[in-house]
């Protein structure tokens, strides 16, 4: 067995709390116990069995399993075929959205990896093969970390065109405004909102305007419009800058969209207005 630990207060958004690998001996088991933490095992080689809620699973190479914090679980290696397996010790702020994102859950704990394989095995190596002797090993570790969710989180949108059943409607409408509000400066379109969600484009179109009364797209430019009745209080900006500071390389057409949202052309806006409207999406 190999494992490393440490525990950072700087990283409380995501922290690595510790790691490792095991070639496990025939029958290897851990519980019926509970973690405080999340806890996620790679099988590199062997089969086993994994444990929680009543569940069994049988487990063999490229698999993975989730445990989450405070619920009960068995795992044990095959007694022909001894699995070996990595691991990796997690908590923060940022898990429960990760792992949503990566479709795992306590209801759903279970994962397979297909053309991400060697991209996670190379990212466990390098983690478990690394060692803390210079100063920004902590910051190199974290970075592993989430290098190690975005190979979870690619797969699973590679397969999921529906959400899992345990994930609510307004989980997903909250990623999407969330999403907006960190990048409507940029060039983004309801495709690449749906790719970051992870669901199809249309059905993600359709669950957004049950729930909200309005087109992503909608609500894109909307969000935009208010964005920039706030710019526009700023004298040093001219219409232009505004422009693209919301996302609008083309002048015209982002004074029309103002004016179709706000009621007034952003010039004629600047100069009648002392703050922005509140308009709903």
């Amino acid at each position: 067995m190999i494992t490393y630990m440490f525990k950072n207060n700087h990283f409380q958004e995501l922290q690595l709390l510790h790691y490792g690998t095991e070639a496990c001996t025939p029958g290897h088991h851990f519980g019926p116990a509970m973690r405080d933490y999340y806890k996620i095992h790679y099988i590199l080689n062997g089969k086993g069995t994994f444990e929680v809620g009543g569940k069994t699973y049988t487990l063999h190479k490229g698999q993975g399993f989730l445990i989450v914090p405070h619920s009960v679980v068995h795992y044990e290696a095959d007694q022909d075929d001894p699995w070996e397996y990595s691991w990796v010790a997690f908590q923060g702020s940022n898990s429960p959205s990760f792992l949503q994102q990566a479709c795992l859950s306590e209801h759903h704990p279970i994962f397979e990896l297909g053309n991400e394989d060697d991209e996670m095995r190379s990212c466990l190596h390098r983690m478990i093969n690394s060692r803390n002797t210079h100063k920004g090993w902590e910051i190199s570790m974290t970075g592993l970390l989430y290098q190690f969710f975005s190979i979870l989180i690619d797969q699973a949108n590679s397969e999921h065109l529906q959400p899992m059943p345990d994930y609510s409607k307004e989980t997903y409408v909250t990623q999407v405004m969330d999403f907006i509000e960190m990048n409507y400066a940029n060039a983004i379109t309801v495709q690449s909102i749906a790719a970051h969600v992870g669901l199809q484009r249309s059905y993600l179109c359709s669950l957004f305007k049950d729930q909200m009364g309005s087109s992503i797209q909608s609500y894109l430019v909307h969000y935009r419009m208010r964005r920039a009745a706030e710019l526009t209080l700023d004298p040093g900006l001219t219409i232009g800058d505004i422009a693209r500071s919301v996302g609008y390389t083309d002048q015209l057409l982002f004074s029309k969209m103002f004016k179709k949202v706000m009621g007034e052309a952003p010039t004629y806006y600047r100069k009648h207005k002392t703050a922005p409207s509140q308009l709903s999406c």
